[in-house]
């Protein structure tokens, strides 16, 4: 069946407008006449139910793909379109706002179209003629014609500054045109994108605590278009902004959490997005926080619990290591790990990465002082220090770092590699005069021993391990070859 004449059907407008300016062409009067004839039920098609909608788009002949993608679906608490799981507040049917300069194109009022896109929550202005939106007179109304009531059209208000640039994606992806936009938005929601994109940008422009709802319509696109122009970018971008609102958190306190670091960011996803899913940026947050504060294992964090530890405050990384935090303060600034101006409240604030921290603690507590490593390497004291001085040994402590100098320690660890390295060497067979222990090599004139050592464990000259040493120490060299060669040098 097909209703004649015929009423050309806008993609850009919603299927509510467009049904009750078919009704007015053929009854005369509204939405609600047409569809009694119709035999469909005007308040599951109000609320777009996709029965109704189909037997309305059947019954005038309009297809059903363009009466469903104009479509919007009001539920209890949600909303859907194309699709889309959506809060009701985010895109509303109702034609609450118009642009007059868009009405005026339109021409006479039964001819008045209520764009999609004007109700989206996020949209103040029209970007077609960069002027603001304006409230219709009456609410509620599924169509123009009935929210102006007779009414005068408001005079177009110049909306600046330039149409900010997540209205020009929102166009592209609700007429279906072009949408600059890579893989990381194709698959979010419109909601997704541009809730998250406000609670970024208000928070960055506004502080932790800004109230959304009470801001103007200009600093709510302004606010949208800060965030929009980070989350396009990926959650690389959205990391970065999370760690200035994190940095620009007034927090002081050892034990403040979530909350007091990201603000209303945090209060969103954690108590007030449960109807509908806030999409990626709460995954990108809960991981920012495990990063960046010592959660407990067992804990939930937005929904989801963490399993295991990834990092330590100062209290919990004493408990672990059971050594008193006073002493382990000391210890983490002789590690270069705390400044050495911190106080302690700066301290108690810090986290420290567990896989690398206690490793580190760990290595400390088995560390060998430096008076140690000769026999531990089996090499002479002149020997230990040339290689320290060369930097082939590297201390646990940083060399700059205070008390360095009074206690050099080496973790077991680095010096059983620097063994593993010489146990590698092939054993000397038969016996050859031509090969000797590199200090010998040295006594002769062949080189430096600090030099010779890294050479042989590097491959760059012939060298063995005698089967009967052990260490540093076993390593023997060609003596003759390596004179030649520094003589010829």
């Amino acid at each position: 069946m097909s209703l004649w004449p015929s009423l050309p059907f806008d993609p850009e407008e919603t299927l509510l407008s467009y049904t009750d300016r078919l009704a007015g062409m053929h009854t005369g009067r509204g939405m609600a006449r047409l569809l009694r004839d119709l035999g469909v039920n005007t308040e599951h098609f109000a609320s777009g139910r996709p029965g109704a909608v189909s037997a309305f788009a059947q019954a005038v002949g309009l297809a059903l793909d363009e009466a469903q993608r104009a479509a919007i679906r009001v539920l209890q608490r949600a909303a859907s379109f194309r699709g889309e799981h959506l809060s009701k507040s985010f895109l509303s049917p109702r034609a609450d706002r118009y642009c007059p300069s868009c009405l005026a194109e339109d021409g006479a009022i039964p001819d008045r179209r209520f764009r999609l896109i004007w109700g989206v929550r996020h949209v103040s202005r029209c970007d077609l003629h960069s002027t603001w939106l304006v409230e219709a007179p009456y609410k509620n109304e599924t169509n123009l014609r009935e929210a102006l009531g007779g009414e005068p059209m408001a005079s177009p208000s110049t909306a600046t500054p330039e149409p900010p640039e997540y209205l020009k994606w929102l166009r592209g992806r609700v007429t279906g045109g072009s949408s600059s936009e890579g893989s990381w938005m194709a698959g979010q929601t419109l909601e997704h994108v541009l809730a998250a994109s406000e609670m970024l940008g208000g928070i960055l422009q506004h502080g932790h605590k800004v109230a959304l709802t009470r801001l103007t319509a200009a600093q709510t696109e302004e606010a949208t278009d800060i965030g929009f122009s980070i989350y396009s970018e990926g959650p690389g971008a959205i990391e970065e902004a999370l760690d200035t609102i994190r940095k620009s958190s007034s927090a002081t306190a050892v034990q403040a959490g979530p909350l007091a670091y990201y603000g209303k960011l945090f209060d969103w996803l954690d108590r007030r997005s449960n109807a509908v899913d806030p999409g990626p940026i709460r995954d990108i947050l809960r991981d920012h926080i495990v990063k960046h504060s010592a959660v407990e294992p067992g804990t939930k964090v937005l929904g989801a619990e963490i399993t295991e530890r990834r990092y330590h405050t100062l209290y919990s990384l004493s408990k672990a290591v059971e050594i008193e935090r006073p002493r382990l303060s000391r210890l983490l600034k002789k590690l270069g790990e705390i400044p050495q101006e911190a106080t302690e409240v700066e301290s108690g604030k810090m986290v420290f990465e567990v896989a690398r921290i206690v490793p580190l603690i760990d290595a400390f507590s088995t560390a060998i002082p430096l008076s140690e490593v000769p026999v531990y390497l089996g090499a002479s004291k002149s020997q230990v220090k040339r290689l320290y001085r060369h930097g082939t040994l590297q201390p646990l402590i940083p060399t700059t770092g205070r008390g360095s100098v009074r206690r050099v320690v080496f973790a077991r660890r680095h010096l059983d590699d620097l063994l593993a390295r010489v146990a590698e060497l092939p054993e000397l067979g038969a016996q050859n005069d031509d090969f000797h222990p590199i200090s010998y090599a040295c006594q002769r004139g062949a080189g430096h021993f600090e030099e010779i050592f890294a050479e042989a464990l590097e491959g760059r000259i012939m060298a063995f391990r005698h089967p009967g040493r052990t260490g540093i120490d076993a390593i023997q060299v060609d003596v003759k070859s390596l004179m030649q060669v520094n003589a010829s040098s």
